[in-house]
């Protein structure tokens, strides 16, 4: 013990050969510590925010990315509990003054705005009671109103007001827009508290996904401060390179052990998976939730995605018949995209960036532009199963066979199987699914090509046109070009006008005299059909 104590170690995970447990699934900064857990610092941010002379402050971060560990630590250190932060920055920077706290969570049943009254209504009567409190009503605005205004009388000082999740009940409508409006109509006079008890508030701190028009909380508040892009908190949640290296680095040997690679070759395994998730376009933060599961199950998996993906994206994303934006390398925005979204017309594109599905790659303040592109590999291959399983009604299990076989085909110049088990993949399309569009097709073509782990590019460009694909593998290249067939009667034509069309523009050119084989394929869809012809040069 006189070892341990005397030796500082602030984000290590381990000491001679004993390892910290993996905080998986902790969202509480007590229990986290009670159980000797792993633990990065995160506190310098925390002090940076709660010093900064500002109140009332907005983040967006995607779900399952630490938020509510982050608003649990929070909550600790306004309860002036000092002895859970020993090592930590935080520690000798403040007073430690107590002050009354109340941490909302939002993720509750909404199903109807009366199961969401009711839940909100139960769940401020049980923080109230932790002070001893009675609120004598059932309406839960005025619950909620009554509440401060008690607690502060109470205690003698303002309180400290956490909302996490603050728009989970509209977003899980979000497909049913009746109820999705009714319950902002709802939340619209709910989140009016904050604004009317700023007298009862000393710090006020909403996370969620994304900020929703016409709800007061950002029309009320004009003071309320998004901190979700600014510069300062940029790592408040996820792990750095950093802190990854230094928080997890014997799990990560351990790991190395068993793949029989370097740690040096981990790390950059790791980094292609899971890392990747900015909000400035400078400072790349790894997905916390991946991070956990792999270093547990030690299997590369999307695992945040199988988790935490919101359902209503991929609801919305399927109603649209739109997910071209998801294939494009990179979406050039305005530095303000993201500020509204109006409910009864989502854009995707903000959309796609506040749940994790699009990240800043980079960015130029002088034109006030961000370049958008998808996080890693593990949003890219899950993204693509999600939308191919909704799409050509296979079962995930069916998809990653199919996706393996095309890419054995393919690597091996057997094209013939590669298109069979294209052909076995598209052939349940339904026909609420389909869309009569060469672009529809080539999506998914893309999509497919994703999943299988194969080095792509789409509509790659040469000095007087550009091919839909190229399929890069070690031996050879595949030059594509998809055409879509009205009908089956005409796939023979479309076939013959693809293949004259890559010859025409001579888009296999910059392929040739590489020392690989080189394919000429044309592609030919249609509803539950396709056919392609294979010449290699």
């Amino acid at each position: 013990m006189a070892l341990w104590s005397s030796v500082k170690i602030k984000k290590c995970q381990y000491f001679r050969g004993i390892m910290k447990k993996l905080p998986i699934g902790q969202q509480s900064f007590e229990n986290l510590q009670s159980a000797d857990c792993v633990y990065i610092d995160k506190t310098a941010s925390i002090h940076r925010l709660i010093d900064s002379g500002s109140w009332y402050y907005f983040l967006s971060r995607p779900r399952r990315f630490g938020k509510s560990l982050l608003l649990s630590t929070i909550k600790a250190v306004f309860e002036g509990r000092k002895e859970l932060f020993e090592g930590l920055y935080i520690y000798d920077k403040i007073d430690w003054e107590r002050y009354p706290v109340i941490l909302l969570d939002m993720s509750r049943n909404a199903e109807s705005l009366d199961t969401l009254k009711k839940s909100l209504a139960v769940g401020l009567k049980g923080i109230a009671s932790g002070y001893a409190i009675e609120l004598d009503y059932e309406d839960p605005v005025i619950i909620f109103s009554e509440f401060i205004r008690l607690l502060y009388e109470k205690t003698g000082k303002q309180v400290i007001l956490l909302i996490d999740e603050y728009d989970k009940p509209i977003l899980d409508a979000i497909i049913d827009l009746e109820r999705a409006t009714e319950i902002r109509a709802f939340l619209q006079g709910f989140y009016t508290v904050i604004k009317s008890s700023g007298a009862y508030l000393r710090f006020v701190l909403l996370t969620g996904v994304s900020k929703i028009s016409q709800t007061s909380i950002f029309s009320g508040l004009n003071n309320l401060d998004d901190i979700s892009t600014d510069d300062k908190y940029t790592d408040i949640c996820g792990y750095t390179q950093q802190e990854l290296e230094t928080g997890f680095g014997e799990y990560i040997s351990v790991l190395a052990e068993k793949y029989e690679i370097t740690h040096t070759e981990m790390l950059a395994k790791i980094k292609h998976w899971y890392n990747g998730y900015s909000w400035n376009g400078k400072t790349f933060v790894y997905n916390p939730f991946s991070v956990l599961l792999l270093l547990d199950k030690k299997n590369f998996e999307p695992h945040w995605f199988n988790t935490g993906t919101p359902g209503f994206l991929i609801k919305l994303l399927k109603s649209k018949n739109d997910f071209s934006l998801l294939l494009q390398k990179e979406i050039e925005v305005n530095i303000n995209f993201a500020n509204k979204q109006a409910l009864e017309n989502m854009d995707i594109v903000p959309l796609c960036f506040q749940t994790g599905y699009l990240t800043i790659k980079r960015a130029d303040f002088k034109t006030a532009t961000y370049w958008l592109q998808i996080p890693n590999e593990e949003v890219r291959i899950a993204l693509s199963e999600s939308i191919l399983v909704d799409f050509t009604g296979q079962s995930d299990y069916q998809i990653h066979v199919l996706a393996k076989n095309i890419r054995n085909g393919f690597d091996k110049g057997d094209v013939d199987k590669a298109v069979d088990n294209l052909r076995i993949l598209f052939s349940q399309i339904g026909y609420n699914t389909h869309l009569p569009s060469e672009s529809h097709y080539h999506a998914l073509f893309q999509l497919t090509m994703n999943l299988a782990g194969i080095d792509q590019r789409s509509e790659s460009y040469t000095n007087i046109g550009r091919s839909d694909s190229v399929l890069t593998f070690k031996d050879r290249v595949y030059v594509i070009e998809i055409k879509y067939a009205k009908s089956k009667k005409v796939l023979a034509s479309s076939l013959k006008e693809a293949m004259a069309q890559i010859k025409k523009m001579r888009y296999h050119e910059p392929f040739l005299h590489q020392g690989r084989e080189v394919h000429l394929l044309a592609l030919a869809f249609t509803k539950g059909a396709m056919d392609y012809r294979n010449e290699v040069i």
